[in-house]
């Protein structure tokens, strides 16, 4: 069968989608389910609230007075049996010592302790894990991750022993976390207050994962690429172009960002248009040229944006601790907190409500996103003018 001939069922298929999402659109306003307080207080992407809304509902002694309830449907989505969930402790950010901190520790004066290292975005520092199973070499040690990723470097690290796998196992959000808030939901349906906040919960989950929150949307798309080969096969040569159609909507965005860029910014590195994990624009300017700096707007795939300034590649001279303490004072005297600072990234941040995902695709296309990145450089430009007084961006 020749291209040409799926392009009606292609057509066809592309029409009812896009019937069912207005449809879909129109239900989602009319019973409100895109009001989300996670989302509306900008803190759906900070590990620590995640690590705060899992240690509440893990806790038998938690507000959502449901007692030991969640924790053993917990136990029950990860495997782990014969642990008294009734009268377990759970606390969040556990103090180690030399080890740092745990970010969810369950424990039982009777049995072994179950440490949560909580991961969205930020990476596993060298040897974390192995420090924690240092510290109780029986507690049972879970890796939450989005997608339920191990470690970087477990083929590599010879930490991750025999002993080691024996306690360890990575779970994720996408799958566990849903599975379980779903089992909440359930045992919550008589406490309004603590499912809508489950459901919340849920829904923010499915959207840092890339899921379609519409069980009613899912249904009717399986159905329509179901009806006949023809259809399937439309379907299948839709699936296969998406990165090609997602590369030439980025070729879009890349000529409008350089064809508005700010007075004074030097392109350094381009947005490459490939399936890279975590790429983006960055910038040189006259006043960071021998300051070991530039600004750089990023983006991590399947995640989000991200903008701030950056040390250069190594073998330059590191930062002076006076201009990190200026930079960091004058970003956030324009941005307000950043974020947690690394070596390589001393004064950065997420950009808030705004995702690597389809929505964003759509407003490149057609809308104007490229000038929501404009604005944001704008706003580094003018943080890099107060600590580089010397030479200003003109």
């Amino acid at each position: 069968m020749n291209d040409t001939s799926l392009l009606p069922s292609t057509q066809h298929l592309l029409s009812l989608a896009k019937t069912i999402r207005h449809y879909e659109e129109a239900l989602t306003r009319a019973n409100g389910e895109r009001f989300n307080l996670f989302e509306i207080l900008h803190v759906g992407d900070y590990e620590r609230t995640h690590t705060l809304m899992l240690t509440e509902l893990l806790n038998p002694e938690g507000s959502h007075g449901q007692r030991a309830v969640f924790l053993q449907h917990f136990l029950t989505e990860i495997g782990i049996k014969d642990f008294a969930s009734e009268s377990a402790r759970v606390e969040s950010e556990v103090f180690i010592g030399l080890h740092g901190r745990l970010d969810i520790k369950i424990s039982h004066q009777n049995h072994h302790s179950i440490f949560i290292e909580n991961k969205i975005y930020a990476d596993l520092q060298k040897d974390q894990l192995i420090w924690y199973h240092k510290y109780d070499h029986k507690a049972k040690l879970l890796l939450l991750t989005l997608e339920g990723d191990d470690p970087t470097d477990w083929k590599t690290n010879t930490g991750y022993n025999a002993d080691f796998k024996g306690i360890f196992r990575p779970i994720s959000y996408k799958f566990h976390i849903v599975r379980w808030l779903e089992s909440c939901r359930k045992e919550a349906a008589t406490v309004p207050s603590v499912r809508e906040a489950i459901t919340q919960y849920i829904h923010l989950i499915q959207r840092l994962t890339q899921q379609n929150t519409s069980t009613r949307m899912n249904e009717e798309l399986i159905k329509a690429a179901l009806q006949d080969k023809d259809t399937y096969l439309a379907y299948a040569e839709l699936r296969n172009a998406d990165w090609a159609i997602r590369s030439k909507i980025i070729e879009k965005l890349n000529t409008d960002i350089r064809a508005n860029l700010p007075a004074g910014l030097v392109p350094t590195q381009p947005f490459l248009s490939a399936p890279l994990r975590d790429e983006g624009y960055v910038f040189s300017t006259p006043g960071f040229k021998d300051r070991n700096l530039n600004l750089a707007f990023g983006i991590v795939f399947d995640q989000g944006f991200f903008f701030g300034f950056r040390t250069m590649p190594e073998g330059n001279p590191p930062l002076t601790n006076a201009l990190t303490q200026e930079l960091k004072t004058a970003f956030e005297s324009e941005f307000g907190l950043l974020d947690k600072p690394t070596p390589f990234w001393p004064a950065w941040n997420w950009m808030p409500n705004r995702y690597w995902d389809d929505e964003v695709f759509a407003d490149i296309q057609f809308n104007s996103f490229y000038l929501e990145i404009i604005k944001v450089l704008e706003r580094l430009k003018r943080v890099a003018d107060k600590i580089c007084p010397d030479a200003p961006l003109v």
